[in-house]
């Protein structure tokens, strides 16, 4: 796991001093070595964190003739059968690195060479033949990629932070973009809080020529949930084993330490139950809690460990655990409104201490139908639009209950029940001179939902989640948090095999309400019954969540940290949003809508400084 750089200066000759900047300033994503290579008025660095070769693997890289180099951020899990596909083909490898696999996979596939990968990475190629850069991003956008763009200027980069020292660098802020963060907790993609910077979208790619001209992005790859597959609920389980238990193998390819996070919840707890399976040795896992018994998963944790014999590693998270405040704004780079970052923060440094690599559990929820969001989901609908239901029975269930069932499947429902601070709230806040940058809808989410067409209820909003909120929301966290520690974070069942498998399951054995009450995430939770009683797979699903709601509440330990960072004369939220409508939020406890403003204004402070 590394971090990335690079620039064009279309007027000069690239400077070495402005490359070591952008890489230095992203250290802590590789602390193990660092490298730089100019050609002409392009430059291009790289920091590294060991996992794979860690002798050999040094970059920037080059092919044999130093034709193609590549600065690249990312594990390949399948690179090892590539190399060998490779060497068919009639290639050297020098190294044992996955990095040279690129190399010569783009060598002799192109921008096809993306289809054969199987891992989590971004990238540049610099193509000296065909003078231009080739920029990539993974199937899910697991690891970060940022592209700036000035008159001047045209640079990439992995975290926001790499840019502030480029020549001429233009920081102008995106109103519509605070306001979509202050709608879904998140800047969805491409945006980004500075309107000159752009997100490269998950699966997607750009060309980039050593003249400057951009391409658009394209997209190599996407998942269709419309094929699927028949097979007795037995085949499934045998086969959803099959290939969680694969992932989780091949995502164990490491040279150095490594363990689990483990929250005691049905996917983390897989995870581990894989690993044990797999491994010689115990497992290292790693668990945060909270003092609060209802936000508190330790014990559920611990049983898992006990089941599987791991070195078991366990933190508390207290009130004070908000002082990282100021060091999380700033390696987010923008507006972050996740809440849940802080535990991942200590989840990473607590891991850290022991071992350079995890495995986590994300995505299961996504790609097995997990959320609770879903089964509300089901619940809101018609009873014609779910699986099993007859079209013909709803005239007349619509004029008996025309109140129960009011809903039909469109976009703008799907965000009612996932927004943040809805319309009526964000036009409150907002002075009126800003009203007009209010956004009706959140950057190119109509489009993706119209993708869903053909889809299931269930499929709909899985796909949904899958492009905004794992994309936006989770996989941000957990790289930034696990970046600032130095410890590279691994996601099998964020996986394209994972995922193209998972979408031909059938919806009712994912979700279904077979036993009285609509339930979800139904294979995995019967792959754990194998190890765990049934009140311990069946209990109500508890979130990665901090208890913000006591901690801010009249009487809690951080309300006088809401009425000095929000309502103070010196609060630069005042020259943005109206006083009495934050206020209003601080009264009535909105713990969302008030997480969301504090981390605003300490990004506005830094931003400011």
């Amino acid at each position: 796991m590394c971090g990335i750089a690079g620039y064009i200066d279309l007027n000069f000759s690239a400077n070495e001093a402005v490359i070591r900047t952008m890489t230095d300033a992203i250290s802590h994503r590789g602390p193990d070595g660092f490298g730089h290579k100019i050609f002409d008025n392009i430059a291009i660095g790289h920091r590294r964190l060991s996992i794979i070769d860690l002798a050999a693997g040094k970059q920037p890289m080059s092919d044999e003739k130093e034709n193609i180099w590549i600065t690249y951020n990312g594990e390949l899990y399948n690179y090892l059968d590539l190399k060998n596909e490779l060497i068919q083909f009639g290639y050297k490898f020098r190294t044992n690195s996955d990095t040279e696999v690129i190399i010569y996979a783009y060598d002799k596939w192109g921008k096809a060479c993306l289809e054969k990968f199987r891992g989590m990475f971004a990238f540049a190629i610099t193509d000296l033949n065909n003078k231009n850069i080739f920029i990539a991003r993974d199937h899910f956008g697991i690891k970060p990629l940022f592209i700036y763009q000035s008159k001047n200027i045209i640079a990439f980069a992995s975290e926001l932070q790499q840019f502030k020292n480029l020549p001429e660098f233009e920081n102008t802020i995106d109103i519509n973009a605070i306001d979509q963060y202050l709608w879904m907790q998140y800047i969805p993609e491409p945006l980004t809080v500075f309107k000159q910077i752009k997100k490269l979208k998950a699966a997607h790619f750009i060309n980039i020529d050593f003249n400057g001209k951009v391409s658009d992005q394209q997209q190599y790859w996407d998942v269709d949930f419309s094929k699927k597959q028949t097979k007795t609920k037995k085949e499934w389980l045998e086969a959803t084993d099959a290939v969680i238990k694969d992932s989780v193998k091949a995502h164990l390819v490491s040279d150095v330490p490594f363990g689990a996070f483990l929250s005691g919840g049905i996917d983390s707890s897989l995870v581990v139950d894989y690993m044990s399976q797999t491994l010689n040795k115990p497992v290292e896992t790693f668990s945060i809690g909270f003092e609060e018994e209802e936000y508190n998963e330790l014990k559920y944790a611990e049983q898992v460990a006990k089941k599987f014999n791991t070195n078991h590693h366990t933190e508390i998270v207290k009130p004070d655990a908000m002082a990282i405040l100021p060091k999380l704004v700033k390696h987010y780079g923008e507006p972050y409104g996740d809440s849940s970052c802080i535990p991942t923060y200590y989840v990473c440094e607590l891991a850290r201490k022991h071992v350079t690599m995890v495995l986590s559990g994300d995505g299961g929820d996504e790609c097995f139908a997990g959320y609770n969001s879903y089964l509300n989901w089901l619940k809101y609908m018609p009873l014609n639009h779910r699986t099993g239901f007859k079209k013909s029975i709803y005239p007349l269930q619509e004029k008996l209950f025309p109140a129960r069932y009011p809903k039909k499947d469109t976009i703008n429902e799907w965000i009612k029940i996932n927004c943040y601070l809805d319309n009526n709230w964000r036009s409150k806040l907002w002075k009126s001179e800003y009203k007009k940058s209010i956004a009706q809808m959140p950057e190119e989410f109509d489009t993706l939902f119209a993708r869903t067409k053909n889809y299931s209820l269930t499929n709909k909003v899985q796909y949904m989640d899958m492009k905004t909120y794992m994309n936006f929301d989770i996989l941000t966290k957990v790289d930034r948090a696990s970046m600032i520690h130095s410890l590279e974070v691994r996601t099998p069942l964020i996986d394209k095999n994972v995922w193209e498998f998972a979408a031909t399951i059938p919806e009712e054995f994912n979700v279904n309400k077979n036993s009285g009450e609509w339930r979800g995430k139904l294979l995995l939770k019967e792959l754990m019954l194998k190890n765990f009683p049934n009140d311990f797979v069946h209990r109500k699903k508890q979130g990665f969540s901090i208890p913000l709601t006591k901690w801010f509440s009249k009487k809690g330990e951080l309300n006088q940290l809401l009425q000095d960072k929000l309502l103070s004369q010196n609060s630069l939220l005042n020259e943005y949003f109206n006083p009495d409508a934050i206020n209003e939020l601080i009264i009535s406890n909105n713990t969302n809508g008030l997480w969301l403003l504090v981390f605003l204004e300490e990004w506005l402070c830094q931003f400011k400084k």
